[in-house]
Order: structure tokens, then C-alpha cells, then sequence
């Protein structure tokens, strides 16, 4: 059963945002992360996800500690929720009609009043399908349903799923056009530091895109959405360009990063429930060993 906590006894200021990297089931760290601060009480006023990031972003701003895990491990391995059979038949191994539909409004309901009433402004970093450029849609200045459909398109890992359109524009995962996470000068709001939750550990490096899978993506999207294409073919670069970036960000204390100690045995499609829960066990470890770390980095 989903452990509810509505109470927050800290407010974080706007200006230090919390920043969730993407990486579909690998986000069950996130959720452990999460965890801990829906319990400890902490609130984070701006938070930015991409992919599978913003998913937890919601979660986040529900109160619902456990959730998250719970419904990677119940699910994972329905058909109903991924998988190849709903890829061929609907063109998306995600099923996020059913996520955001049966799932969220009836099997384990997502406590939408208290998302509803939460002061959190969530941004889903997408990537526009026309430019290759990052978007930041953010759910204050969407209809509910709008924001639901940008949390859709930031998760939409292409060749797994189809561009989602909004305002007549096609958009993907975010992933593509903001690697890793987005810095400073990135956000569309002013910031002071921030904390990331990242989804690998400090040793991963992303290697070069194979040559079959570039051909793959040139044939199933370069006519159409070739801006895609040549985000998607230059991911490894900028991913480890990033990272060494932000590890300078981190050691100068600008920014506060909670990752994976150890390395990741979570697939994108992970159906093995044990290593989930493995995985988020970790990240709610982590969240707990560090917690009063953080606190003293947010009034530093």
C-alpha cells in the first residue's frame, strides 16, 4: 500500500532546482531517491525531468512514497504496460495510454488531488521532432492534458515510439537534444545551484552509436525527421562531454548529485522485478546516507 505524506517541512528556494535524468526503468534509483524526500518532508519548488525523469516528477509532486516501485515491479512484465506485441501493434513499446489511463486512474490511482495542489512547477524537457532543439513544456503553463502529452513526448524514445504532437509540433524524448542534464544556462528560469539525480554511476561512459543502428534510424526517420537523426547519432559525444562538465560543476560545489554507486544491471526495458527493486533499494539508501548532506549544501 502507497504511503502517503502530505506535510513538507522544507520549502528548497526557486532558484535551486531539483533536475532528474532520464533512462526509462532505470529511473527506479530516482524513485528511491524520491522517496526520501517525499518522507523527509522536502520540497523542491522547480523540478526538471527528462524522460523517464519527468514521470518520476509527478510522482514526486503526488506524495505517494513507494509508488513508483511498486507499480515497475507489479507491471513490468504485463503486457499491457510494454513490450513488443504492443511496439508492432501500436508502433510503441511504452503503452502510455494505459500508464496514464487504467493504470493511473484506477489500478494504483495517482493521488491527482494533491499533484493538482502542489505548488511544484514540473518541466518535461522534449525534444523538438523539427529542430532537434530542447523544449522545456512546463505543467503551469499547459492544460492538464497538454502537460500529460509533453510528459508522453519526453519519454518517446524514437524507434520505440512515435513523435507526439502538440500544437501541431512533433516531439520526442528529451534525452536526445539535452543529454544527460541540462546546466545553468540551459533552464528557462533563473538558478542559483542545483541538485541532479543522475541514473548511472560516476565510471559509465556512453560508447560511440553502432553503425547498424544509425542506419536504422536514417532509414525509419532520416527522410522525415532528420534533425533527429543527427541528434540521435551524436548522443555519446555530448553525454560524456556533459558529464565530465558537470563532475567539475560538482567538485566546485555548484551542483549537489545523488547516482548509482555501483554499476546499473537495469535495462531501458527491464522485466526482471528483483534487480528494480535492487536498484531502487540503492537509491533510497543513498537518499537516506546523504540526506543531511544535502541539507547543509541547500543552506550553504
Amino acid at each position: 500500500m502507497t504511503e502517503k505524506i502530505n506535510s513538507f517541512d522544507f520549502y528548497v528556494p526557486m532558484d535551486i532546482p531539483l533536475v532528474l535524468e532520464g533512462g526509462a526503468m532505470r529511473g527506479v534509483f530516482e524513485a528511491g531517491v524520491l522517496d526520501v524526500f517525499i518522507e523527509k518532508g522536502l520540497r523542491f519548488r522547480k523540478v526538471v525531468g527528462t524522460s523517464a525523469g519527468a514521470m518520476q516528477g509527478m510522482c514526486y509532486m503526488s506524495g505517494q512514497k513507494g509508488r513508483n516501485i511498486r507499480i515497475n515491479t507489479t507491471y513490468c512484465n504485463d503486457p499491457r504496460y510494454m513490450g513488443i506485441k504492443h511496439l508492432l501493434r501500436e508502433k510503441n513499446y511504452f503503452n502510455f495510454k494505459f500508464m496514464f489511463g487504467e493504470l493511473a486512474n484506477e489500478l494504483d490511482p495517482m493521488d491527482m488531488e494533491t499533484y493538482r495542489a502542489s505548488d511544484t512547477e514540473l518541466y518535461a524537457v522534449v525534444t523538438d521532432g523539427q529542430t532537434g532543439k530542447a523544449r522545456y513544456i512546463s505543467n503551469k503553463s499547459r492544460s492538464e492534458e497538454d502537460f500529460v502529452k509533453a510528459v508522453e513526448a519526453s519519454a518517446s524514445i524514437p524507434v520505440l515510439s512515435p513523435p507526439v504532437e502538440i500544437d501541431g509540433i512533433p516531439y520526442v524524448d528529451g534525452g536526445l537534444a539535452m543529454p544527460l542534464v541540462p546546466f545553468y544556462d540551459e533552464l528557462p528560469f533563473p538558478v542559483k545551484k542545483s541538485v541532479y539525480i543522475l541514473t548511472r554511476p560516476i565510471s559509465y561512459r556512453k560508447r560511440q552509436m553502432p553503425y547498424f543502428l544509425r542506419k536504422m534510424a536514417e532509414a525509419v526517420w532520416g527522410r522525415k525527421y532528420p534533425a533527429i537523426v543527427d541528434s540521435m547519432c551524436t548522443i555519446p559525444e555530448r553525454y560524456n562531454a556533459r558529464l565530465e562538465k558537470i563532475l567539475q560543476m560538482e567538485k566546485e560545489g555548484d551542483v549537489f548529485i545523488f547516482r548509482p554507486e555501483n554499476p546499473v544491471k537495469v535495462s531501458r526495458a527491464e522485466r526482471n522485478p528483483a534487480k528494480l527493486r535492487v536498484l531502487h533499494g540503492e537509491g533510497y539508501r543513498i537518499g537516506m546516507m546523504r540526506f543531511d548532506e544535502l541539507m547543509r549544501w541547500l543552506h550553504g
